[in-house]
C-alpha cells in the first residue's frame, strides 16, 4: 500500500522539479517577501459550499476517484488510457497545465508524462485515503483574506476563506460528503490572487446547466433542482431571485459571477 505521505508528495510536489528555473525563482522570492505564520482552522467547513463558485475543479476531481474507483482491477496503463476521456484530462490541460505550467501545453510527450504520473498520484492518494483516511499531519492550505477580493475575472468575492493547496484531498472530502475539519486544514493569511478555474472549465466541459446551478446554488445556501425539494431553484433568474431573499449583497455578488461565467459559455 502506498504510504499517504508519498501520495501526498506527488499530489502537491509531483512534476514541481520541471518547473522552469526563472519560475522557482520568482516564487521562491515571493514566498520569502510575504511570508506570514498560518494559523490553526478555526470551525468545521462545508466542502460543497468552499469550492461554490470558483473552483469547480475538485468538483472535477471528486468525479475523477469516483472513476478511479470504479477501475480499481485495471492495470496502470489501462487506467490511464481510459482517463484520457474524462473531465479530469480537460482539468489537467486547461488549468493544472495552462494555468500553472503553461509551456508544457507545446511538448506532446511531456504533456503524456505528465498526465500519467497525476492520474497514478490520484490513484496512489484514493487507496491510502480508502485505508486510512485523511492524515491530518498534513493538512490543507486554505487562503485567509480580511475582506472582499477580486478575482482574476473581475468579480468581488465577499467570503474571507478560499482553496489554496490540497484540491485532491478536498475532492476525496466532498466525494464521500464529509467535511473539513479544523484539524485538517491551515489558513495562509499571506496575500495571494484570487483565481476562478470554474470559468476555465465551462467551456472545454460544456457543463450542463442543472450542474451548473447546483454547483453555484451550494455556495449561498440554497437548494438545486439536482438537490431535490419543491422550492429548488431550476434556472438562474430563480437561483438569484432566492439568494435575494437571504442576503442582497451575495444576491449581488452571484449576478456578477453569472455574467463572468456568461462570457466564457457564449465564447465556446
Amino acid at each position: 500500500m502506498v504510504d499517504w505521505a508519498e501520495g501526498l508528495l506527488a499530489e502537491e510536489i509531483g512534476w514541481a522539479v520541471r518547473r522552469r528555473a526563472s519560475a522557482t525563482a520568482l516564487r521562491t522570492v515571493r514566498r520569502a517577501v510575504t511570508w506570514r505564520p498560518k494559523q490553526q482552522g478555526r470551525e468545521p467547513l462545508d466542502v460543497a459550499a468552499l469550492i461554490s463558485p470558483l473552483r469547480y475543479d475538485v468538483a472535477v476531481r471528486a468525479q475523477f476517484f469516483d472513476f478511479l474507483a470504479t477501475r480499481e482491477r485495471d492495470g496502470d496503463e489501462a487506467v490511464v488510457e481510459a482517463a484520457r476521456h474524462q473531465p479530469y484530462a480537460v482539468w489537467f490541460r486547461e488549468v493544472a497545465m495552462a494555468r500553472f505550467r503553461p509551456w508544457v501545453l507545446k511538448d506532446a510527450g511531456l504533456m503524456a508524462e505528465g498526465f500519467r504520473e497525476r492520474v497514478l498520484a490520484s490513484r496512489a492518494l484514493l487507496r491510502s485515503f480508502e485505508s486510512r483516511g485523511f492524515d491530518a499531519r498534513t493538512p490543507v492550505t486554505l487562503r485567509l483574506t480580511s475582506g472582499p477580493t477580486c478575482s482574476d475575472t473581475g468579480v468581488s468575492i465577499r467570503r474571507s476563506v478560499h482553496v489554496g493547496d490540497g484540491g485532491h484531498r478536498l475532492a476525496l472530502l466532498l466525494r464521500h460528503g464529509l467535511p473539513l475539519e479544523p484539524h485538517m486544514y491551515r489558513l495562509d493569511p499571506r496575500p495571494m490572487p484570487l483565481i476562478d478555474n470554474t470559468v476555465r472549465l465551462l467551456r472545454p466541459l460544456a457543463l450542463p446547466e442543472d450542474e451548473y446551478l447546483a454547483f453555484l446554488a451550494r455556495g449561498y445556501g440554497v437548494a438545486a433542482a439536482t438537490d431535490g425539494g419543491h422550492d429548488a431553484v431550476t434556472d438562474a433568474a430563480g437561483l438569484v431571485a432566492a439568494v435575494r431573499g437571504r442576503d442582497a449583497t451575495d444576491a449581488a455578488e452571484l449576478e456578477a459571477v453569472l455574467q463572468s461565467h456568461a462570457a466564457a459559455r457564449t465564447n465556446a
